[in-house]
Order: C-alpha cells, then sequence, then structure tokens
C-alpha cells in the first residue's frame, strides 16, 4: 500500500523563527494538519477506535507530508544523531518492526504516558508493550509527524493520527525523546496526548484491541454476539430456562453446584467415600462430561506461550472448569491468529509446565476415558434410578425445573459449536497448512469431543530446536 506524502509551502524566514524558538525554549511549534472529517470512522467500531487512541504510548509515527525539523545551530552532529534514532524508530514502529524500534533505545530507558498511571522502566518492559499495541492497532493506522524540534540531545514531535491516510479526529499529541549523546540511544520518552478526563490506559488498549480485531476479522463478532447472548441468558434471564436467575441466590441451586463439585469426574462415588451425595446419574454424567471436554482444551495452551499478546492461556482452561463457556467465548474474541509466516514454533518456546500439559500424548486418552466413562455412568449407574427408559424419563423432569441442570446442556452445544475454533492455528504452529489437514482437521472440528480427544493424539509434535539446530530464541 502506497501513502501520499501532503505537502505545504514553507516560508522559510517562519521556519528560521521556529527553529531558534524550538531551540531556546524546547516547545513545539503547533502546525496545522489538514482534517478531512468527512471520511472518519468506519461505522461503530471505528469510533471505538477513535476514543480509545488516547492509549497510545510508544505509537510509532510516520510522516504524512514534509517534517519540519528544527536544528538548534549549536547541536552540531549529537543533534542530528538524535533526529536519526528518532526517525527510525518512527520509521520502524509504523512497519511494526518491532525489534528495530527497540533497538533505538537503551536498555535502562524510561517511557512514560501521562494517559497511564506508571512509566514503563526498561527496554523489556517497553518490548512488551510494543507487541501489546502492534497487535492492538490495524495495519491502515499511521501516526504522522507534524513537527519536529532537535535541541540536541532533546528532541520533540507533535503529530497526528490517520487510518488509511485519512485524518482521524482528537488524535493529537506531542512526544519529547531524550538522546543519549555518546551512544545515540534514545534513554527516554514522555508522551502527551490530548487530554483524558482519566488516564484509560490499559483498559483502554484492551478496547482499542478488540475493535482493531473486529475490523480485521468480523467473524470474531460470533462468539461475541453468542458470549453476549450466553452470560444474559444462563445468568440473568427469567422465563427462557427454568428456575431462578443467578441473582435471587436460591439455595437449592447452590445446594446441588457443591454436590456435584463433591462428586467431581465421579472420583468419590466410584470410591464410595462416605461424604459422596446421591444425585441422579444423568446429571452426574452431563455435569462430568461438560469438565472433561473445558479441561481438553488444555491441549491448546500453545496458543498463549510467552510473547502472544493475549497472555497465558492456563487461566482461561481453569476458569472453564468453574463457568465454561463464560471464560472460553471471550478468549476466542480477544486473542491474536496465528500468522502462517511466523515459521515454526518449538516446545523450548512454551512454559515448561504448559508444554508438558499441552502436548502430552495422554491428555486425549485420558479426557477421553472421563468423557466416555461420564456418559456409561448417566445411562447404567446407580440401578435404584431404574431401566433407561425410567431414567431418562425422570432426567427430562429433573432438567424441566432446574436451571443448573439446563445451563450444562447449553454449555455442551456450545463447546460443540466452538471446539474447532483453535484447531486451524494449532496446525499452523506445526508448520501444516490447515488445507492439507484433510480428515484429521475435519474430525477434530466437527465431531464432538472425540474428535478432539483424537486430535490431539494424532497431531504433528511440536518439534524441539535442539534437534532442528536452532537458536534458543522464542518465537512470540
Amino acid at each position: 500500500r502506497s501513502y501520499l506524502y501532503r505537502t505545504r509551502p514553507v516560508d522559510r524566514r517562519s521556519l528560521a523563527r521556529r527553529g531558534n524558538m524550538a531551540a531556546k525554549t524546547g516547545i513545539i511549534c503547533r502546525g496545522t494538519p489538514q482534517r478531512s472529517w468527512q471520511r472518519v470512522g468506519v461505522l461503530v467500531a471505528t469510533l471505538v477506535v477513535v476514543a480509545c487512541l488516547r492509549c497510545r504510548t510508544s505509537f510509532a509515527l510516520q510522516p504524512s507530508r514534509q517534517s519540519r525539523i528544527a536544528m538548534r545551530a549549536e547541536g552540531g552532529e549529537s543533534g542530528a544523531a538524535g533526529a536519526s534514532a528518532v526517525q527510525r524508530y518512527f520509521e520502524a514502529w509504523n512497519r511494526r518492526d518491532m525489534d528495530a524500534a527497540c533497538s533505538e533505545f537503551a536498555d535502562d530507558c524510561v517511557y512514560e504516558d501521562t494517559q497511564y498511571a506508571g512509566a514503563f522502566t526498561g527496554k523489556v518492559a517497553l518490548e512488551n508493550h510494543l507487541y501489546k499495541v502492534a497487535d492492538a492497532l490495524p495495519p491502515t493506522f499511521r501516526f504522522c509527524v507534524d513537527e519536529i524540534a532537535d535541541a540536541g540531545n532533546l528532541v520533540g514531535v507533535q503529530w497526528h493520527v490517520e487510518n488509511d491516510g485519512v485524518a482521524l479526529p482528537f488524535t493529537r499529541g506531542c512526544s519529547m525523546y531524550r538522546v543519549d549523546p555518546g551512544t545515540g540511544k534514545l534513554v527516554s520518552g514522555f508522551d502527551v496526548p490530548e487530554p483524558a478526563p482519566f488516564k484509560p490506559g490499559s483498559a483502554s488498549l484492551s478496547i482499542l484491541s478488540l475493535a482493531s480485531k473486529l475490523i480485521a476479522e468480523p467473524i470474531r463478532a460470533i462468539p461475541l454476539v453468542m458470549w453476549v447472548a450466553y452470560v444474559t441468558i444462563v445468568f440473568f434471564s427469567n422465563g427462557i430456562l427454568p428456575g431462578p436467575d443467578l441473582t435471587q441466590f436460591d439455595p437449592r441451586t447452590w445446594k446441588e453446584v457443591f454436590e456435584l463439585s463433591l462428586n467431581f469426574w465421579l472420583i468419590s462415588p466410584l470410591l464410595s467415600l462416605p461424604f459422596a451425595p446421591v444425585l441422579h446419574p444423568g446429571l452426574e454424567g452431563i455435569f462430568n462430561l461438560l469438565l472433561a471436554w473445558a479441561a481438553l482444551f488444555a491441549g491448546f495452551l500453545a496458543d498463549g506461550r510467552p510473547g502472544r499478546p493475549q497472555g497465558s492461556m492456563l487461566p482461561t482452561v481453569i476458569g472453564m472448569q468453574f463457568l465454561t463457556n463464560a471464560f472460553y467465548l471471550p478468549y476466542l474474541v480477544n486473542r491474536s491468529s496465528e500468522p502462517m509466516s511466523k515459521g515454526a514454533v518449538y516446545q523450548e518456546d512454551l512454559d515448561p509446565l504448559e508444554s508438558q500439559i499441552s502436548e502430552s500424548r495422554a491428555l486425549g486418552p485420558v479426557l477421553a476415558i472421563v468423557g466416555v466413562g461420564a456418559v456409561l455412568w448417566g445411562l447404567w449407574a446407580r440401578p435404584e434410578f431404574g431401566d433407561l427408559p425410567t431414567r431418562w424419563a425422570s432426567l427430562l423432569t429433573l432438567l424441566s425445573g432446574d436451571r443448573l441442570g439446563t445451563s450444562f446442556v447449553v454449555d455442551l452445544v456450545f463447546f460443540a459449536f466452538f471446539q474447532g475454533w483453535l484447531v486451524d492455528d494449532d496446525l499452523k504452529r506445526r508448520g501444516v497448512a490447515p488445507e492439507e489437514a484433510g480428515t484429521l482437521r475435519a474430525v477434530a472440528k466437527f465431531v464432538p469431543f472425540l474428535g478432539l480427544c483424537a486430535y490431539f493424539v494424532l497431531r504433528p509434535a511440536l518439534p524441539l530446536r535442539k534437534q532442528a539446530g536452532e537458536s534458543s530464541i522464542a518465537v512470540p
């Protein structure tokens, strides 16, 4: 994609006066960037993005017109080196080349944005933040230089934001960078965006990331809409599902939750422990099948390996043991897609504990035994509940008035629909193009539960870096 650089005639005398003023006072002269209010935004999502651009700490800038650099006379070579370092940082950021952008900073740098409560101290902290922001921004967003004032080891920049070449309103700001004259590295940065009444910081960045992902991949709206419907219906509706909603704190529901938890994975009743409650075997079977299915997603823990913007997937998998799709669906919306161009992911790139869990060939068979055993338990365990037709009729009677039991059925339906959403990216991590996976991919995506169990047994293993002769640098 090419971008047009808009220019306007510059009065040489005015430019000289601005240069002297900037050199003496360190104040960045304000330009008058062209604004186009007629093409701003892409429906509601772009409006959200515009509002969230206040969290722009360390966003890089790309000139949309000829940048005007005011050089201090006594700055000499150190001044030119400082401006060059800042320009290289801007250009690398807009290419989303984080390695090149971070290379312009000293190891002990400090970057501060007035929209955040604290500064980013150290190159590692800044680098982690850069990756998160890069993931949140759509590729069409560019931060465009209006003015640059170079005072030797102090460089000031005035900028605004454009989307696909169109200037966005309320997105101006100024940044100051201090340069080490000896090394030419940036030792500090200070951002002052247009004022906000509060410090939105990471919250705004999360909203920006969500809006950006929805614009880039509209299919993410499906799990988002389904999550809203799920939470509304399961937890807060009255009349759609039987029984009282969550806000009524029905003691029977909480008693049922406690007793089912005691029979987790049917360990207590199988061992005939004295505290094991007697519940309908059909309800116990549904509950434990659901838990086994939720635990099965631990096979995708590589999706949240270190360096990935969304962070570890382990908290999501743990949360799914309690609130299932209330945790899983938001993860599908917010996670970052796996680019095929990144190349292979190695087992050493994963957290050691998560690698042992997710890459274990025993994960699928063990959970398949638990899930199938839960179904068999519901069909034939506890003979006092009668034969198969009798217990089926009594289970339907139970579910017709039981909020918790019907919510388990809803969860199973959602898992069946969304279990395959992580399969394609998992294949990419293993160097397999999804369209080339054939039957294995189809089974994993469309055969509920057991298909995913089989996939975790048959999928290619992540390679070891030692075997491949690669260095130990992780691939985020």
